[in-house]
């Protein structure tokens, strides 16, 4: 028999508004933006951005709670529900995009088990952009009104997953975790080919949200260089949301000819993904792009240094996969460390980087330290990422033996 449903394990604040409202956020498509529709309650997350910076100073909104609970469908019995004919409102746990990626699939996957399912996701914040590619979904950007909420039949709490709770230090590929949990099969993939046009459009994208995970300046430099002798249009897309971007471009130096551009980030999460589509080879670190490109399954390269390039890469082959193969007398790659960590008095980095075991960096960092981070982008990457300068050679020429076959 199904189990009962019990209290999400997020916390979400009730609020009330006298006057009609919308919001989007400034890197969300704006026909995503929500707005009001006259319910008597709305809920957001007691963390999100909605609630931290804007209702607590706006006129006629009145916080009713900021401990309000769902009750969601527990984690053992999802496998064990028909979802045919049901609405289900997800709430998702974060939006970090790969993450998200893979709850998009999932979504798909899904869809073709229940056809007739209504999804809607709640949280979506900025991934809803991707969450917009499947067809049908109903995005709660950052909250949900009661009048909404009552059309649902089922709410699901994905930070029920196994695995969630350390997602920030131990990577999961959400897609196949998930598709297991509801004992559903993914969707099957397309094989993509690369373009026979004479010029091919090569995106490169450097920079994760983690020095971790962000590629060094002198492999990007060489691997451009490579590519503008093979007569590519290429991008460099860099993330002007990072404290580090100035820095991390100012190491990469201006462009080296005509066919190369380079941007500093896209206005939207639309935008970005759009990018990713439209490119016919993408080379990509170990960060949200490489995520996306599993929806339109463009083919590249997807270079790996701390996490574990089958895990996150899963059934997806369109990237071949580069894992630096770093190897140290605290730590090995891939650690599994998506990242830094912080030792009890505060210094920061990583196993290899401070020359510490894992047991004596139990915490991630609380404070923010913007010279190291300017460092670790630059001129003193963490020792898995500065190993990938060694394979430049070897990973150029394998760039070289795909783009051959165009």
């Amino acid at each position: 028999m199904p189990r009962a449903p019990h209290p999400s394990r997020k916390t979400f604040t009730r609020f009330a508004s006298k006057q009609p409202f919308q919001f989007g956020l400034p890197n969300v498509s704006s026909e995503l933006t929500q707005s009001s529709d006259n319910s008597p309650i709305y809920f957001t997350r007691a963390t999100s951005l909605l609630r931290r910076q804007v209702l607590a100073n706006v006129p006629g909104v009145k916080i009713k709670s900021d401990s309000y609970r769902f009750q969601v469908l527990p984690r053992d019995g999802w496998g064990e529900r028909d979802f045919s004919g049901k609405s289900v409102l997800f709430l998702i746990p974060d939006d970090a995009l790969g993450d998200c990626v893979g709850m998009a699939l999932f979504f798909r996957a899904l869809k073709q088990r229940f056809g007739d399912i209504r999804i809607g996701v709640l949280n979506a914040g900025c991934a809803s952009d991707i969450f917009a590619l499947v067809q049908g979904i109903e995005i709660f950007q950052l909250f949900i009104s009661s009048a909404q909420l009552k059309h649902f039949d089922h709410v699901i709490d994905l930070s029920e997953m196994e695995g969630w709770r350390d997602i920030a230090t131990m990577p999961v590929n959400p897609e196949e975790a998930l598709c297991e949990a509801f004992g559903i099969p993914p969707v099957p993939l397309e094989k993509r080919q690369l373009t026979t046009e004479t010029s091919l459009k090569v995106g490169i994208v450097p920079m994760a949200s983690s020095p971790l995970r962000t590629l060094p300046p002198k492999l990007v430099s060489e691997v451009t260089k490579m590519l503008t002798n093979r007569d590519c249009d290429i991008t460099i897309v860099l993330n002007a949301y990072q404290g580090v971007m100035k820095a991390y471009k100012a190491a990469l130096g201006p462009p080296a000819g005509n066919c190369i551009r380079v941007v500093d980030g896209f206005k939207t999460i639309g935008d970005l993904v759009s990018f990713v589509g439209r490119q016919d080879y993408l080379v990509v670190a170990d960060s949200g792009p490489a995520h996306i490109s599993k929806l339109f399954q463009t083919p590249g390269i997807g270079i790996y240094s701390s996490a574990d390039a089958k895990t996150l890469q899963g059934r997806h082959t369109n990237l071949r996969a580069w894992q630096s193969d770093f190897s140290g007398p605290h730590c090995s790659a891939p650690c599994g460390l998506a990242k830094l960590r912080a030792t009890p008095d505060g210094k920061i980095g990583c196993m290899g980087s401070l020359g510490l075991p894992i047991t004596a960096l139990p915490d991630t960092p609380e404070k923010s330290d913007p010279d190291l981070a300017r460092a670790l982008v630059t001129n003193k990457p963490v020792p898995c990422v500065t190993r990938l300068e060694a394979d430049i050679p070897s990973i150029c020429d394998l760039i070289s033996q795909d783009l051959a076959k165009a």
